[in-house]
């Protein structure tokens, strides 16, 4: 039985380090869910991951490496229990770890731990949206964004995988979603800021890899949608502001892209309240190029966005991540 495995043991089974010993700690206290939990199998799996717009390859994949608690028990629970984390703060939204990614040399069953949690998971964020009244295409396309996660593991790694579980706890509890082009998820501001005071309800924006050119036509569609839409459904939090903290407000991108770009439109909305700019390096490379550690003179230089990623870094200067905001429509 599962109830009766420690910390350490599961641990040991599932090769992971000891930095993840608190979490697994944490997990144990929290205990098994309620229900237990239950994944879909065949043709019901591969439709619902065909519904969460999972690619093909991958959901042959998932579908034929479905765990099951006889099989693996060290693995099943931790399914159970990081269900439970996350099913048990539906409609919450502060910090919450995913946990650490599994070791991969166990298997597919490791390298899609997190697509079976978010599996299980589903049905609870599904009464929760389908309470609250949200229409199914909004929810839908939002919860299908699993599927652009796992084909950007297979595109940055060359093979299958889920490791962006941190992010998607937001979708897994009910509190982001897509209207139109961009994200919006709701929120307090950490930390006094220039037109901010911490605590203050906002909406964080966000901008999906998948969806087309993010047009200022676009994009205004979507801060029109974003107000109504939370005022509607979640009116508790009565947000004002949107919130966008990324390296697309760095106004050096300015300095390498016509003023007609999407990327500077886009950073041109926002009135920039941070006094210290973050480091934005990494994140510019991990979502211009998806980077696996490639020396810069190996990254592709296709676009103009591309060019100036890398002209920018050899020239010894530092990408930022700038914080913005701006009065919602």
């Amino acid at each position: 039985m599962t109830e009766a495995m420690e910390p350490g043991a599961v641990r040991e089974a599932l090769g992971l380090g000891e930095d993840a010993e608190p979490w697994l700690t944490e997990l144990a206290a929290l205990g098994p869910p309620p229900e237990p939990a239950v994944l879909p199998h065949g043709d019901e799996a591969r439709e619902l991951l065909r519904r969460l717009d999972v690619p093909d390859r991958d959901a042959d994949e998932i579908v034929a490496a479905v765990p099951a608690v006889e099989a693996d028990p060290a693995l099943w629970w931790l399914l159970e229990r990081t269900q439970h984390s996350l099913t048990r703060d539906v409609g919450g939204f502060g910090d919450l770890s995913g946990g650490p990614t599994l070791p991969y040399e166990r298997g597919d069953p490791d390298r899609y731990f997190y697509v079976y949690v978010f599996l299980a998971a589903l049905p609870a964020v599904r009464r929760f949206q389908v309470a609250r009244g949200i229409a199914d295409d909004v929810a839908w396309g939002t919860l299908d964004q699993l599927g652009e996660m796992v084909a950007i593991h297979r595109r940055k790694f060359g093979g299958g995988g889920m490791n962006t579980q941190v992010w998607l706890t937001l979708h897994l509890r009910g509190v982001i979603y897509r209207l139109g082009r961009l994200q919006f998820n709701l929120e307090h501001q950490r930390e006094d800021a220039d037109g901010l005071r911490a605590g203050q309800p906002i909406l964080n924006t966000h901008i999906p890899e998948f969806g087309g050119p993010m047009t200022p036509q676009a994009c205004d569609e979507s801060f029109h949608r974003a107000r109504p839409f939370y005022d509607r459904y979640f009116p508790e939090h009565g947000a004002r502001v949107a919130v966008c903290t990324s390296w697309l407000l760095d106004p050096q991108l300015a300095e390498y892209l016509p003023e007609s770009s999407n990327i500077v439109s886009f950073m041109r909305r926002w009135t920039l309240v941070d006094d210290e700019p973050r480091e934005g390096d990494d994140s510019v490379l991990e979502f211009v190029f998806r980077r696996d550690g490639q020396p810069l003179e190996e990254l592709p230089q296709r676009t103009s966005l591309e060019r100036a990623a890398v002209a920018h870094l050899r020239a010894g200067r530092r990408w930022h991540a700038r914080q913005g905001r701006l009065d919602l429509p």
